[in-house]
């Protein structure tokens, strides 16, 4: 084979390989996220480069969707640094999220976000059971993940809670804030207001997060929100004890 078949034929295998990176689907972007979390894109557009999806988050048997489409394009200034930069936009997320990646540490910048309660169900019992309503108002500072895990805090802040189980509207206003230090982290529950009380203390080890607290209800208002607290787990005294675990 001459030397100008030779060239031509690696010309044209260098054209294939530069347009299959340039043009890759979205769908591998999201088939790589689903592989490392419990994210998922669904109904793909675009590239990998530059696309859109809607955004779910699975239980491992169903995915519950946000409304909204969520966007995002490579940073190619990145490249000059020696890493890799995403802008990730979503109708939920007050400003675009930059990701930076070096081979050895994700970090994700600080932003806030508001999704609507239900998407408490994909943690399973007891919020699959209760239906919970209200919106959960998310906000964490500059956080890194390393093969070693997540390190930063978050807040989850749940405004207007409401339950199909209850005909108390709304529940009350409850914080969690979760500090995450590698494979090792704590998180808090508290009451910020309203007649439902919910407090408690957890600890997280190997992605796993143990919670244990108590739920209780202003005096005047436990006939009304006797059931609910019934199925929030085994009572003691006026009280219910909360016994959750969670894996991430």
């Amino acid at each position: 084979m001459s030397r100008f078949r030779v060239l031509s034929a690696m010309l044209a295998i260098a054209a294939v390989v530069v347009t299959c990176v340039f043009f890759a689907p979205a769908a591998w972007f999201g088939d790589l996220v689903a592989g490392h979390s419990r994210l998922r894109l669904v109904y793909p557009s675009g590239t990998i480069w530059n696309g859109s999806a809607v955004l779910g988050v699975s239980d491992g048997r169903s995915t519950r969707m946000l409304p909204g489409r969520i966007g995002w394009e490579f940073r190619w200034k990145d490249l000059m640094y020696g890493r890799m930069g995403v802008a990730i936009e979503h109708d939920t997320i007050e400003d675009a999220i930059e990701v930076s990646y070096d081979g050895r540490t994700a970090l994700l910048g600080p932003g806030r976000a508001i999704w609507p309660a239900a998407m408490l169900e994909i943690l399973g019992a007891p919020f699959n059971t209760i239906s919970p309503g209200g919106q959960l108002r998310i906000r964490w500072g500059e956080s890194r993940l390393t093969r070693d895990g997540f390190y930063g805090t978050v807040q989850v802040d749940w405004d207007k809670a409401q339950s199909a189980l209850s005909p108390v509207v709304p529940l009350g206003d409850f914080r969690v804030v979760l500090t995450a230090n590698g494979g090792e982290g704590e998180a808090s529950l508290t009451t910020l207001r309203g007649p439902l009380l919910l407090e408690g203390q957890g600890r997280m080890q190997a992605g796993t997060i143990r919670f244990s607290g108590t739920a209780d209800a202003e005096p005047d208002m436990r006939a009304s929100l006797n059931g609910l607290i019934g199925v929030l787990g085994p009572r003691s005294g006026e009280k219910v004890l909360l016994n959750w675990e969670y894996n991430s």
